[in-house]
């Protein structure tokens, strides 16, 4: 893959194959030069052979979730919306199968992670503190900042469309198609340093919120994990 400089930015899939086809369609409309996802591909409402055909129609670069890691395995199939392998054909499986853990892609400001928790760690998510919610660290992304190899980190699993600011990453939580949980996509701009997000229902896309890559005036990012403190802000990619 060449550098990108527009990127369209699926989150968690969840089988939900009809808002899938239809944010594919705007993105390509929109002239992305890519397309990536988070995975968790399967335990949804829709068709999972649908999901994946799409996703190889499309070209979609895309990481393995800790759903589809569940039903490759035969675990946790007591979850909501719960597929069974025999639910799926065998090229969807295999599919699912070959999927990687994590992406590397190029980008015009520099190399992305893709990678549904953190790393190649599917479980693990971070949160720097909330008046609702308690801070969440991790080692890992730690070490991912420290190595600096990284401009951006790209993840899912959390259902949360928002950036967070560190000195020498951003991270973008994609978000989820899943119908409860506010469902829409994104698309980034690194030549204007920009992140557009959009939603979409059962039927139609719409523009959701605009937000630049770069930290507002006067927010000051962090070195790490570690230096997560409660209150935080969160820049989320939803309609104000």
């Amino acid at each position: 893959m060449n550098e990108v400089t527009r990127l369209g930015v699926i989150g968690d899939v969840h089988a939900e194959d009809i808002r899938l086809e239809m944010s594919l369609a705007h993105l390509q409309r929109e002239g992305v030069d890519a397309i990536i996802c988070t995975g968790d591909i399967v335990d949804g409402a829709g068709c999972p052979d649908r999901v994946t055909g799409l996703l190889q129609d499309y070209d979609v670069a895309t990481v393995r979730g800790n759903h589809d890691r569940w039903l490759i395995e035969d675990r946790a199939r007591h979850v909501p919306d719960a597929h069974q392998q025999a639910d799926l054909s065998d090229e969807s499986m295999r599919y699912l199968t070959g999927l990687p853990i994590q992406l590397e892609i190029e980008t015009t400001l520099g190399k992305l992670l893709l990678c549904h928790g953190i790393g190649d760690n599917d479980l693990q998510k971070i949160w720097p503190g909330t008046t609702r919610l308690p801070r969440e660290k991790s080692e890992l992304l730690d070490e991912i900042i420290k190595e600096g190899r990284y401009r951006f980190l790209i993840n899912g699993h959390m259902h949360y469309r928002s950036l967070i600011h560190f000195e020498a990453l951003t991270l973008l939580n994609a978000g989820t198609l899943k119908g409860l949980h506010r469902p829409g996509f994104s698309l980034i701009d690194f030549e204007r340093r920009d992140i557009t997000a959009f939603e979409c229902d059962a039927k139609t896309v719409a523009f959701a919120k605009h937000l630049s890559l770069d930290p507002p005036l006067g927010w000051e990012p962090w070195p790490d994990t570690q230096a997560f403190t409660d209150g935080w802000q969160p820049l989320v990619l939803y309609p104000d």
